[in-house]
Formats: C-alpha cells, structure tokens, sequence
C-alpha cells in the first residue's frame, strides 16, 4: 500500500513540474466581454470611442508562452474586428 502511495505522489509532482506555461487572457474589459488572445503588437494608438482599450498595429499572435516580446514590450490580449486589433489588458503567464 505504501508503494501505491508513493508512486501517486512521485507521479503527481512530476505532472506538476511538467505543467505547460500559457498565456491567459481575460474577456475584453472595454465592456463588450469578446474572447481575447496573446498577441505581439509594433505599436498602439488610442482607441476612438473609448479610453478602455487601445487599437494595435503591426499585431503577431503568440504562439509559444513568451514572458515579453521580441522587442521588449508586454504581451497584450486583443480581439479582432476584421483587420483591427482591439487591445484591452496584458496577457499574464500562468501555469496550465
């Protein structure tokens, strides 16, 4: 019984050690609640009809868990509106 028990707890830590980093996004907080993702943006510029989000140009999306961006900026969360990117928050890496 205490084999079980050990393998459990060996095999327990080792899933937690192992957990995959993600980039989580909440819903937009410009009071629309869309469904954001993790992106790299080159630039930002003010959003016209609210000052609760920012519009995003030159926006890559993030594929891999990164803790900054190429150029040293923060990963946003932003949704799409055909080719624009709303940005609402910064993306926060967690554990899976």
């Amino acid at each position: 019984m205490q084999l079980k028990s050990l393998l459990l707890t060996l095999a327990t830590t080792l899933s937690l050690a192992t957990a995959d980093l993600i980039e989580y996004c909440p819903f937009a907080q410009d009071k629309t609640g869309m469904l954001q993702h993790a992106y790299c943006c080159d630039r930002f510029e003010s959003g016209l009809h609210t000052d609760l989000a920012v519009e995003g140009f030159g926006c890559q999306s993030v594929t891999e868990p990164v803790a900054a961006c190429p150029d040293g900026g923060s990963v946003v969360c932003c949704y799409t509106i055909n080719t624009q990117f709303i940005c609402t928050a910064n993306a926060i890496l967690e554990d899976d």
